[in-house]
């Protein structure tokens, strides 16, 4: 509990911008893990489940790159 009352108030203490460059970074790493786990299946159901989970992440980088530019953030910000 501890842990995300810690959490939460980071991401209080977060302007909107950082929180933007933190969401994409956190999507980019999520990504990465899903198309690992895709080039290494064998399943034929859980390939499936990794390409709609590439999909769907792709969707909210999108998302979320389209609102880092409304908002002309600047990418070399520091991620923490």
């Amino acid at each position: 509990m501890k842990r995300q009352n810690r959490r939460n108030n980071q991401k209080a203490d977060m302007s909107e911008q950082e929180r933007i460059l933190h969401t994409l970074h956190h999507i980019q790493i999520q990504l990465i893990s899903a198309q690992s786990g895709f080039a290494n299946e064998t399943d034929e159901a859980l390939i499936d489940s990794y390409i709609y989970e590439i999909h769907a992440l792709h969707k909210q980088y999108e998302y979320w790159l389209r609102r880092a530019k409304e908002l002309a953030v600047d990418g070399r910000a520091k991620i923490s």
